[in-house]
């Protein structure tokens, strides 16, 4: 794609202009190879051929037990993930991570999808224990074929008349799982991964709960087998959608929950993210917020950016396709459109794989009025900029002859003596800012430099 090239363009030296100094700030080595492989995307197998496309090193697919089993353990339909496509996968570079979920009615008493499974106080292997036996022949099956990575239910962190219930019990009965779940898994494959549900978080925040990873690491931290079987978990998993400001601050507090049990080495995984877009004309369902095509590509930008700072490991959009009629689909999500067209975030998602791929330091600084992400490649460095709040401003850029791009790679303006217009975000349905205003990205060669952010009234403010 022609517009994908354009943020590695190659620029003359370094010019030393006026209040440009080196970053004086501590820099953020990545604790991992940052590749094609970080970069994900929910449900990939809904269109292969666009995964393809994207780029992607990776999928997210549900695995639900209801369907492999929906009449008594004795089955196992091996059709709801076929072996041909985890090869089709394979083949085309991409991974597959398997989220297990949904309770067979045969295996609780409330024949609820969300139900608790009956017998998980039971060893993993005995036969009174469903899901044990269920997690044995899945993980069994599947890691002859390079599947090794399996996410345990999600977002078990909602509870009645907060939204969709996807897990009946309680913190302790989810820990239970996880327990049974890492222990059968193990046994059928000893390459395995085992990764907490991914949570929410906003939905403890709003009726004011401790955090449910924090609840949950105080019930297993009572469990003295759990130091030995690694805490029962190789990492965990977050979701978060619309507010870029939110992205940074979500991911800090998992991680300083973590560090707070020390457990820092987990790995942390942003599997679900993305604000979609109510403005879409073409769009035959309807977002909660009043979110604009542009907006959206914005989004994808600024939370892969900051989630790289942040230290993830991985991260995945929800979704690639809007697909209308699968029960439960209520927005836009998808990257591309029910008709099949792309929506502009595609094209942003497919940048951001392409041209943060290597990246070997990525570092973000902050003002309270604008951010600043500094992505440091051993011969170059890319900024990407963005506003925080509604008032525009200006970026003095580090060169006076450079091309600058927006989200999706078009060239947006030729700086005047270095000087780059940064907009505010667009006031959308809600009085605060939701996405960020529209960001900026350059390609400069050479080490990360200072740059300044100057607000309406003149004063430049330094972002390091």
């Amino acid at each position: 794609m022609e517009c994908s090239v354009r943020w590695q363009r190659t620029v003359v030296a370094l010019a030393c202009l006026c209040g440009l100094l080196v970053l004086d700030a501590p820099v953020t080595r990545a604790s991992h190879d940052i590749s094609r492989l970080t970069f994900g995307v929910v449900e990939g197998n809904a269109r292969p051929d666009d995964a393809d496309k994207l780029g992607v090193g990776w999928e997210r697919i549900i695995v639900p037990w209801w369907q492999y089993q929906p009449a008594g353990p004795q089955e196992f339909n091996t059709d709801v993930l076929p072996d041909s496509y985890v090869r089709r996968a394979q083949a085309a570079g991409r991974q597959i991570v398997g989220l297990i979920k949904g309770t067979p009615g045969w295996a609780s008493s409330s024949g609820s999808l969300a139900a608790l499974p009956r017998g998980l106080n039971l060893p993993y292997i005995d036969p009174g224990n469903p899901w044990g036996a269920f997690i044995l022949k899945l993980v069994g099956h599947y890691a002859p074929l390079g599947l090794h990575d399996w996410i345990i239910w999600n977002e078990p962190d909602i509870r009645p008349g907060e939204g969709t219930v996807e897990f009946e019990g309680d913190v302790a009965d989810y820990a239970q799982l996880l327990k049974i779940s890492y222990l059968a898994a193990h046994t059928a494959d000893p390459d395995v991964h085992i990764r907490i549900a991914g949570i929410s978080w906003w939905h403890d925040l709003q009726a004011g709960r401790v955090p449910y990873l924090q609840r949950m690491l105080e019930v297993l931290a009572k469990d003295p087998d759990g130091p030995k079987n690694s805490w029962y978990f190789d990492g965990i998993c977050t979701h978060i959608y619309f507010t870029t400001s939110s992205v940074w601050t979500i991911l800090k507090s998992n991680r300083d929950i973590l560090a707070r049990f020390g457990l820092s080495g987990k790995a942390i995984w942003l599997t679900e993210f993305n604000a979609s877009p109510r403005l879409d004309p073409k769009a035959r369902l309807k977002a909660r917020f009043q979110v604009s095509l542009d907006q959206q590509a914005d989004f994808i930008i600024q939370a892969s950016a900051l989630a790289l700072a942040a230290g993830v490991e991985r991260l995945a959009v929800f979704k690639l396709y809007d697909n209308d009629f699968v029960p439960g689909q209520t927005e836009p999500w998808g990257l591309v459109r029910a008709d099949g067209t792309l929506r502009p975030a595609f094209l942003a998602y497919q940048g951001v794989i392409q041209h943060f791929s290597g990246v070997q330091r990525v570092q973000r600084y902050d003002n309270g009025q604008a951010t600043l992400v500094t992505l440091t490649f051993p011969d170059r460095t890319l900024y990407v900029i963005w506003s925080d709040t509604f008032q525009a401003g200006q970026v003095v850029a580090p060169a006076s002859d450079i091309t600058v791009y927006d989200a999706i790679g078009r060239p947006v303006q030729e700086p005047q003596a270095g000087v780059i217009e940064l907009p505010g975000a667009e006031k959308i349905d809600v009085e605060s800012v939701v996405v960020a205003g529209a960001v900026r990205i350059l390609s400069l060669p050479g080490a990360p430099r200072r740059v300044e952010f100057r607000t309406g009234g003149g004063i430049v403010v330094p972002l390091n």
